[in-house]
């Protein structure tokens, strides 16, 4: 029979190749493990991965590539041979096997068994789409072959089933290697290797990590939006239009679906494509019919986008996109039977206790009555644990005359409006509520009413208002929502917040915490952390901030709240702490964290997340990302009505961005449209934030005496209020100005005591920010004043941060160039590591690189390498020189330095 040689060598690699090094370890060659499987649906680059490493890990491998046609016992001997004696040709230097036709499948294996050799090096014989192996009568050989197998061979199959041969049983013992879809998955920094390579404008973090969300890191996805797309732009219009339901991917799943199943599989799909995950007994709540446990499993092994995320449990789900593509394809089933289906769902997921599911099925199953029940009786419950999306679109199904009818759903429409910032509904719900009071079955819900008004009042920024309907609620029973008192109780405590009442609110919401604690609110309670972490910031006290915020990170993760949208709140306030800590890196990935979170409840949730990613860039010098992030800002802030909080710390982003780039028209036109300026009233962070904007952007079109009047008033509102990091930031803009306007024994005074407050506050970010001329009064300060040991450490450790910081569209320049190199090498001061083992050229650059503040990849981005190159250089250098953490690093490069600069 001839034989297609091409089958008998590995795949040709794609051209744009993403080296995937942290899977080595699968790839040992350890004569206990007999198989190596690489398991996955098609598009996840097995075959690929499997070529790319063994050469890079140079191990010796034949190989042979399957079709369907090769399901014949005389066939598949006849290509197994072959690549068994290319093996023994090339690797073993002993004759290849005879092939004897007249022998059947099982007698010629074992002919070739014992033709091998004891004893040779280890190499792998790959089978390559080995799902297409079904016959009984190869996977009976096989799994023969598989039991007197030589040690030193490794038989590596790469299929999208899994294969019969007894692998269970070697897992046990030991003598089984998998990788399945969770290992090949991309992950973020492959990601942006493959946009690297291909993409001209990479996209940014947020958007990368988005898709990778979106498709679960499969590479195929993956591949096709970055072939579409040439800017980011581009990058997320089409992510916005990523979905299974996508003309290009349903065609490709039906493809899929007719070469793998028959029609009654393809149909028990479409209604399994209702539910979110499933599970044999949910399944049979579901469909009629016997053997729902056999047909599970027959599905499970055609190698489609099937997952069982923990391998000892029974419960599975689909890839996401598979099960957008699954529900697109719903209208194949009657409208009847997918009623009904929904219908059953939703009771099925009632009964195993989980009312957000149900409610998800009951939204589908067109039943208005059942719907209704459903959300009065679960209300409470899907409120306390953030289902507030879910229930919005259940109360839109109903429709406003069904909702306004009935007390329950009012309220419940009005703490889901409320907590997607949809004030003026919620201003609806409260009129259908008081035009209905007098009536008994309203009447009952009182104490409940009174705190969504409350709410309400405290986010219009309206203490004064919020305060008594809190306390009045408080006197009255709950009667539906049992966390009713502590809610009120919470926004009593954020109304003497916002009133400048520190020391109240926070002995008010500690009390809230014991209590929420006590009624087992989880959500409240975790509110009631971030809250306490955000009075300790206003007083100044950030490391017991951090504390707080440790002690809310351990509650999430003991109650599993992670995916709820109150997690943001703790995820932002992380990220804005760590910034004014300079912690660039960490602050960047708990914003981005804080983003994943609000994935799938809208882009204008995450617009605080946005606002740290901005400055976090801003602060790197990295003019591109946080062009991105100051444009999405703008789209998030002209799309929302936000609360004078969120909104003044945007603003303070924008003027930096309008200050780097020298925009003073847009600085001109924000002063005309801003909230107005009311020092006298900045009684909480977020009133003296705006008041500090307008007085920066007063400085910045020329006008300093009406800037020193504004701060001048708005720094004896910090003192009268006790807010100790306002005033710190105040003190900056006040040295800032009088330096601009010439008075530097002014402002030099006002700089030392932004120093000594620092030293209880602990802000840096906030400094840095003044840019350049930071710099020049620090300087000054030190030559011509008496500063105390504290204060002045925290001014040289200032200056050196910001002669770290990149200007925007300034290159980062290679400060360890040939010639410094040469000069550092020549000296006889220079540490004895630098001469017995010298660095390459790129890792003086890369170490250059690390001593000018950048990041991994923002180095990669300067260098035009992978991040994964830098990483190893960087280890490499950390070898070489004995180092341990990359502040020592920084710290050797900044001693060489000095070294040839005579300091």
């Amino acid at each position: 029979m001839p034989l297609i040689q091409e089958k008998l060598a590995p795949p040709p690699l794609p051209v744009s190749l993403v080296a995937r090094p942290r899977l080595n370890d699968h790839f040992v060659l350890d004569e206990r493990v007999r198989v190596l499987l690489v398991m996955a649906p098609p598009g996840y680059g097995k075959s690929t991965l499997v070529a790319e490493r063994l050469p890079a890990l140079e191990q010796t491998a034949s190989w042979l590539r399957l079709d369907a046609c090769d399901d014949q016992p005389a066939r598949f001997a006849a290509y197994f041979a072959a690549a068994l004696a290319r093996l023994c040709r090339e690797h073993l230097a002993v004759s290849p096997p005879a092939v004897d036709d007249a022998l059947p499948f099982d007698a010629q294996l074992e002919t070739w068994l014992a033709g091998l050799p004891a004893e040779a090096s280890p190499c792998r014989l790959v089978i390559d789409e080995f799902e297409h192996i079904r016959h009984p009568t190869i996977v009976e050989g096989l799994t023969h072959w598989l039991r007197h197998q030589p040690r030193w061979l490794t038989l590596t199959l790469v299929s999208r089933t899994r294969p019969a041969l007894g692998l269970p049983a070697m897992r046990l013992r030991g003598e089984l290697e998998e990788i399945d879809v969770a290992q090949l998955a991309l992950d973020q920094e492959e990601a942006q290797t493959l946009c690297a390579e291909q993409l001209s404008f990479p996209p940014t973090r947020v958007s990368l990590e988005r898709a990778l969300r979106l498709t679960e890191g499969w590479p195929m996805a993956l591949t096709w939006l970055i072939e579409r797309t040439t800017t980011r732009a581009g990058f997320d219009a089409l992510l916005e239009r990523l979905s299974g339901a996508h003309p290009d991917f349903v065609a490709w799943f039906d493809d899929l679906l007719n070469a793998s199943l028959d029609a009654a599989d393809q149909e028990l799909l479409l209604q399994l494509g209702v539910l979110e995950r499933f599970s044999p007994p949910l399944v049979a709540r579901l469909l009629d019919g016997d053997r729902v446990t056999q047909r599970l499993e027959a599905l499970e092994q055609t190698g489609l986008f099937l997952h069982r995320p923990d391998p000892h449990d029974q419960w599975c789900r689909f890839h996401v996109l598979f099960a957008q593509y699954l529900r697109h394809r719903r209208h194949e089933l009657s409208l009847d039977t997918q009623r009904r289906l929904h219908g059953r769902a939703s009771q099925a997921w009632l009964a195993l206790g989980d009312p957000a599911l149900a409610l998800a099925q009951a939204i589908e199953a067109d039943d208005p009555d059942a719907l209704v029940a459903l959300l009065e009786d679960q209300g409470p419950y899907l409120l306390a644990h953030g289902h507030f999306a879910l229930l919005a679109r259940a109360l839109a199904t109903l429709g406003e005359p069904r909702v306004g009818a009935s007390p329950r759903l009012t309220l419940i429409h009005g703490w889901v409006s409320h907590a997607q910032y949809q004030f003026d509904r919620t201003t609806q719900a409260i009129g259908w509520i008081e035009a209905q009071l007098d009536e008994p079955a309203w009447q009952e819900l009182a104490a409940e009413f009174a705190t969504l008004r409350a709410q309400l009042a405290i986010n219009q920024g309206d203490a004064e208002r919020a305060a008594p309907l809190a306390e009045h609620a408080l006197t009255l029973p709950a009667r539906y929502l049992a966390a009713t008192p502590v809610s009120a109780g919470a926004i009593l405590c954020e109304s003497r917040f916002v009133q400048g009442h520190l020391e109240e609110s926070l002995t008010r919401i500690q009390a809230v915490e014991q209590e929420a604690r006590h009624i087992g609110d989880d959500q409240l309670m975790l509110w009631a952390l971030c809250h306490h972490s955000e009075t300790l910031v206003a007083q100044g006290r950030l490391q017991a901030a951090f504390d707080i915020q440790e002690r809310a990170f351990a509650h999430i993760e003991r109650c599993g709240l992670g995916r709820l949208p109150v997690a943001e709140f703790l995820h932002r306030i992380r990220s804005q702490l760590l910034w004014e800590w300079h912690r660039l890196d960490e602050a960047e990935q708990a914003a981005l964290a804080g983003i994943a979170v609000l994935d799938n409840q809208g882009e204008h949730w995450t617009l605080q997340c946005h606002v740290v990613l901005a400055k976090v860039a801003q602060a790197r010098g990295d003019q591109g990302q946080c062009a991105d992030h100051i444009r999405r800002l703008r789209k998030i802030l002209a799309e929302g009505d936000y609360h004078i909080d969120w909104r003044a710390n945007a603003h303070a982003t924008l003027l930096a961005w309008w200050q780097a780039n020298d925009d003073r028209d847009a600085v001109a036109r924000w002063l005309q449209e801003a909230p107005p300026a009311e020092p006298d009233t900045a009684s909480n962070h977020f009133a003296q934030a705006n008041v500090r904007n307008h007085a920066r952007a007063l400085m910045l079109l020329g006008r300093p005496d009406e800037a020193r009047a504004l701060l001048e008033a708005l720094e004896a509102q910090a003192e009268r209020f006790g807010l100790v990091t306002d005033a710190n930031r105040n003190r900056l803009c006040l040295a800032t100005l009088e330096w601009q306007c010439g008075h530097q024994a002014a402002a030099l005074d006002h700089l030392s005591v932004a120093l000594e407050l620092a030293s209880r506050t602990g802000l840096i970010g906030s400094f840095l920010r003044l840019g350049r001329p930071l710099v020049e009064m620090l300087g000054a300060l030190g030559e011509g004043s008496e500063l105390d040991e504290l204060s002045r450490a925290r001014a040289e450790r200032l200056i050196e941060l910001a002669g770290r910081q990149r200007d925007f569209g300034r290159a980062v320049r290679l400060m360890l160039d040939d010639t410094v190199i040469a000069d550092i090498v020549a000296r006889p001061d220079v540490p004895e590591l630098i001469r017995t083992s010298p660095l390459t050229r790129r890792e003086w650059q890369i170490l250059g690189l690390i001593h000018a503040g950048l990041s991994n990849e923002q180095i990669a981005e300067q260098l035009s390498v992978a991040p994964t190159t830098v990483k190893t250089h960087i280890r490499s250098l950390y070898q070489k020189q004995n180092i341990r953490r990359r502040e020592e690093a920084i710290a050797l490069a900044g001693d060489l330095l000095a070294r040839i600069q005579g300091e």
